[in-house]
């Protein structure tokens, strides 16, 4: 998903008992999009409702935000960050956040587009026993919700290809 995606997500999105399970929005170009939650994400959505639901002492409404805004609190009165629960988030707070865990976790500077990018190159390398592709270039391009293959390979694909020259070059040798 790209960020403007993300923070727009609202609880009605969430379609969590069906079967599958769905998540829906609107893309890219208006278009209708969506996608099956494996299980982590799911525990993850269902904490954060139990959570949601908690801090704002009321049901959740379909038009809630999913992420919300974070008021941050003083150092020097030693005020906590609180949530400003049913605000949304804005995209700049969304872009700090994925920095702040980018930096926690030790990856130096993540932007919230790099995330895709990692989508595409760990579906884009994963490989059978025997050492076919997993997912071709249309099933890549299908995750990321690209109209035409070709953004997909330029955009994500290409510059991954290091790995190929060096594999070529070794054997030309």
């Amino acid at each position: 998903m790209r960020l403007t995606e993300i923070i727009s997500l609202t609880w009605q999105s969430m379609h969590l008992t069906t079967q599958p399970p769905e998540i829906h929005w609107i893309g890219k170009g208006r278009r209708a999009r969506h996608i099956v939650p494996g299980s982590a994400l799911l525990d993850a959505l269902a904490r954060w409702q139990r959570h949601y639901t908690d801090g704002l002492k009321r049901d959740l409404q379909p038009a809630d935000p999913i992420l919300c805004r974070v008021v941050r609190g003083s150092a020097s009165h030693r005020r906590p960050h609180r949530i400003d629960w049913a605000e949304p988030l804005d995209g700049r707070s969304f872009y700090q956040l994925v920095q702040m865990r980018a930096r926690a976790a030790g990856l130096g500077h993540v932007a919230p587009h790099d995330l895709r990018r990692s989508a595409a190159a760990i579906l884009h390398h994963a490989k059978t026993r025997e050492g076919g592709h997993l997912f071709d270039l249309l099933d890549v391009q299908k995750v990321l919700g690209h109209a035409d293959p070709a953004t997909t390979m330029r955009s994500y694909l290409d510059p991954l290809d290091a790995e190929v020259q060096g594999r070529a070059a070794s054997f030309l040798d």
